[in-house]
């Protein structure tokens, strides 16, 4: 699914639970991996600055050493920046086929990576963003946290409008089920009362499971037309679900604009329980604007 993946890591609690479940990167396929911390600039002394560099370069190297002993091949990389265009810099700089961020959803704590520069990247990277749910241990939100999913769940939900860009993620998909996903949900998600586009819909939809059972992986496939809310919908058939992974495009020609880019897709991956990949279209790949 992917190979070489960068890792944002800004040394948060947020960040320290995420690295717990990097070993588990494996079942997506991955072998190499970059460790990323990118500080805004200071107004401290100089010294100061360098001393929180030079500990910062000791605990990504130590982190690589645990992670090199995984049988990874693993990289350091820490800049000084903006943190979200520093990071896709990065990323495409060192031939990252994906970037993986932490999220977390509000509470009492303030938040960390997960705010506006996880989100940036995520609105503006040219390759797909895997993000792992972060939470406290217990229900209290000072508790300590922890990843909701170490690995490749066993089950991906793909939700898709059909366009050039649920097709880029739908290839996504097929490479889960390459790599041993048990079973593969597609959800569509029409305008109420629109009995035609229920009708173009199931067509449509039914020719992409016919397609993924043409795989032969074994996986069940289940095909899944609903109604309603794309947000609430999503996190109703699957989002809401530790053990399995959404994968979607970032933008799209029915209900994704406005759902994956606006205050909806927020809350999926805020609310959702499991992890999301988020996959952009070939114009933002090639970097056109």
């Amino acid at each position: 699914m992917f190979r070489r993946v960068l890792v944002a890591l800004d040394l948060s609690p947020a960040s320290e639970a995420l690295v717990t479940g990097l070993p588990g990167l494996e079942e997506y396929g991955v072998k190499e991996i970059i460790l990323a911390h990118v500080a805004r600039p200071v107004t401290y002394p100089v010294s100061e600055a360098i001393a929180s560099t030079d500990q910062v370069r000791s605990r990504l190297g130590s982190l690589a050493e645990t992670l090199a002993e995984n049988g990874f091949d693993v990289e350091v990389t820490v800049a000084n920046g903006a943190p979200s265009a520093k990071l896709i810099h990065e990323a495409t700089e060192r031939g990252a086929d994906a970037i993986v961020v932490g999220s977390r959803g509000r509470s009492r704590i303030q938040e960390a990576f997960v705010g506006s520069v996880a989100w940036d990247v995520v609105r503006r990277a040219p390759i797909p963003v895997l993000i792992q749910r972060i939470e406290p241990r217990r229900t209290d939100p000072e508790a300590a946290l922890t990843i909701r999913s170490t690995g490749l769940p066993s089950r991906v939900l793909h939700p898709t409008d059909f366009s050039e860009i649920s097709e880029r993620a739908l290839v996504r998909v097929e490479a889960a089920m390459d790599l041993g996903v048990e079973e593969v949900t597609l959800l569509h998600v029409y305008p109420e009362k629109s009995d035609e586009a229920r009708k173009e819909a199931k067509v449509l939809l039914d020719s992409l499971g016919e397609r993924l059972e043409r795989k032969g992986t074994g996986a069940k496939v289940n095909t899944i037309l609903r109604a309603g809310s794309p947000a609430e919908e999503i996190l109703a058939t699957g989002g809401n679900d530790a053990g399995t992974l959404v994968i979607m495009g970032t933008h799209g020609r029915g209900f994704l604009p406005e759902m994956v880019m606006g205050s909806e897709s927020r809350q999926v991956v805020r609310r959702a329980t499991g992890p999301v990949v988020l996959v952009p279209g070939a114009k933002e790949a090639a970097g056109d604007d």
